[in-house]
């Protein structure tokens, strides 16, 4: 009975080991016959046009960040854009990047995240160098922020995203502890529609930081954040209002 049970175990164990060799050769037609003909997946790799590592980061970005019908799966999306990624695909480079600086089924490792960010910039990827100063501003795995490198990159990165980079120097700049900046491109990302602007804002002017207090000014930018959804901003706003 023992040794019928170890046979049992190790053809499982073999089922298994085949199971995940398959999974690790997986072709783009193998993946859209495992989710069906009427799949999303299906419906990325029958995409004429498209060359065969942007399906594959296409791919993988859907299973990043979940869509419809699919549920983010952390393992998938790093075994496509990873491939993708072999092929010098900039997309791909930037979003394992960003499952690096996250820790997105893979333990954060700030120094990956570094390295693919800096790659997928070279190739020419237009979110890669305001992720490089996201990834300096923040700190953990025993590192500091490195502010001095997250401006460079902010102001590298404001070609291609005006609102993001001014959001994330007004950020980087009350972090600091430096309000007339923070409040000069708090304004600025406001200007562009940022709500994490308008609400800084509307903290600027309840608390008196740089400015002097003005309740009316702090309900106006609390009620243009709130607008949009902000929650911080929604419960500030009806605080303020009570009192």
């Amino acid at each position: 009975m023992k040794n019928i049970l170890v046979f049992l175990m190790i053809g499982s164990l073999a089922s298994c080991t085949n199971l995940n060799k398959q999974d690790n050769h997986l072709t783009l037609e193998e993946e859209c016959k495992q989710a069906g003909d009427l799949s999303k997946q299906c419906e990325i790799v029958n995409i004429k046009g498209l060359t065969l590592d942007e399906k594959e980061n296409l791919l993988g970005w859907i299973y990043l960040n979940g869509s419809e019908k699919i549920v983010p799966n952390y393992d998938k999306a790093y075994y496509w854009l990873e491939k993708a990624a072999k092929s010098q695909n900039n997309e791909a480079l930037n979003s394992l990047g960003t499952i690096y600086l996250l820790g997105l089924g893979k333990n954060k490792d700030l120094n990956k995240a570094e390295e693919y960010y800096l790659k997928a910039d070279q190739l020419g990827n237009k979110e890669a160098k305001l992720n490089l100063a996201e990834l300096y501003r923040s700190n953990g795995q025993d590192t500091l922020p490195d502010y001095e490198k997250a401006e460079k990159w902010y102001l590298a990165g404001m070609k291609d995203n005006q609102l993001r980079a001014y959001e994330g120097l007004s950020k980087m700049y009350i972090d600091q502890e430096k309000f007339k900046d923070a409040f000069d491109y708090s304004i600025k990302a406001a200007e562009l529609g940022s709500s994490e602007a308008e609400y800084n804002l509307g903290v600027f002017f309840e608390k008196g930081i740089y400015v002097q207090k003005n309740k009316l000014q702090a309900i106006y930018w609390y009620g243009k954040a709130a607008e949009k959804g902000h929650v911080d901003a929604i419960n500030n706003l009806r605080v303020l209002k009570q009192k």
